[in-house]
């Protein structure tokens, strides 16, 4: 894939193909939900539209996670992306949002303000004092129409799933992530107490990527991939930082980066959404090859002149 995708904007719709096809279960399963039985409901989990399989909320919200970076996508995307796919972007994203507060996902939401937020922090400096006007000034509008338009009333039907959560979870588990805090703490004790892994049964899943690796495969698995995520990290502080690579092929790999690393903080991840991990291998190998491919004809370049 990295060999037939050599032109970064290519990669750049690639990227967006992948996410918005490993989002298609889940948005049609949500969405056929929605409209058979409304937003009110009281069970948050919800069958896969094949096979009928009971998937759990948090796991289902998982499959829109890169469906909650289509806004920063579209702000450094304009000129490259053509006006159709820009408009069918808008409505996967519009529809995404609905499948979520379905879904009662509050992590999701928060994706989609952390990349945006990333996204205006990273390209204010670029733009031209025009193009800064111009972009405040939707953003404005559309914030102004969603906050008319829209009631943000827990009581409202919109948001039936995020009441139920407050009310199940309470002030106390909001605030430690639903009782996440608690799990990360027992999972660091036994990893001075039990140092090659745990049972299951203990106390569950640790809700975080590293710590379950921990408990599954003890203290070398946790630290290898510890060491595997920051060289991760790495290469896109190195993506970030360069001035050869395209503001919005930056862009898509931070916020992916942010979406996923977002999930994987609060979710089991190989024991829970396995194919999300996969799929962030997948994206690590191909923005990897990219940037080192970009980088040789750079200094190909610089040699020939």
């Amino acid at each position: 894939m990295a060999t037939i995708t050599s032109k970064t904007t290519t990669l750049f719709f690639v990227l967006i193909a992948l996410s918005i096809i490993y989002s298609l279960p889940a948005l049609i399963s949500v969405c056929l939900n929605i409209m058979e039985g409304g937003f009110v409901q009281p069970e948050r989990n919800i069958p896969m539209f094949w096979g009928g399989e009971i998937i759990s909320a948090t796991q289902m919200a998982a499959f829109m996670v890169f469906n909650m970076c289509i806004p920063s996508l579209l702000l450094v995307g304009q000129r490259i992306i053509p006006k159709l796919l820009y408009v069918i972007l808008l409505f996967i994203f519009v529809l995404s949002v609905a499948c979520v507060l379905r879904l009662g996902s509050r992590t999701q939401l928060a994706i989609i303000l952390l990349s945006l937020l990333i996204t205006l922090v990273m390209i204010f400096p670029k733009m031209t004092v025009k193009q800064g006007l111009k972009m405040y000034s939707i953003l404005a509008i559309i914030i102004f129409f969603i906050g008319t338009q829209v009631s943000f009333d827990l009581d409202s039907d919109l948001f039936a799933s995020f009441a139920g959560r407050m009310k199940d979870d309470g002030a106390g588990d909001i605030a430690s992530g639903g009782g996440r805090t608690r799990l990360w703490a027992k999972s660091i004790d036994n990893f001075f107490e039990q140092p090659l892994g745990w049972d299951l049964k203990e106390f569950g899943y640790s809700h975080n990527l590293w710590l379950d690796a921990l408990r599954v495969g003890g203290f070398i698995s946790f630290f290898l991939l510890i060491f595997y995520f920051i060289r991760i990290l790495n290469l896109i502080r190195k993506i970030i930082s360069s001035k050869f690579i395209s503001s919005s092929f930056q862009i898509i790999c931070l916020t992916y980066t942010v979406g996923f690393i977002s999930l994987f903080m609060v979710e089991p991840g190989i024991d829970g959404t396995f194919t999300l991990f996969i799929l962030f291998c997948l994206f690590s190998g191909l923005i990897r090859q990219h940037y080192y491919d970009l980088k040789n004809e750079e200094v190909s370049h610089k040699i020939s002149l």
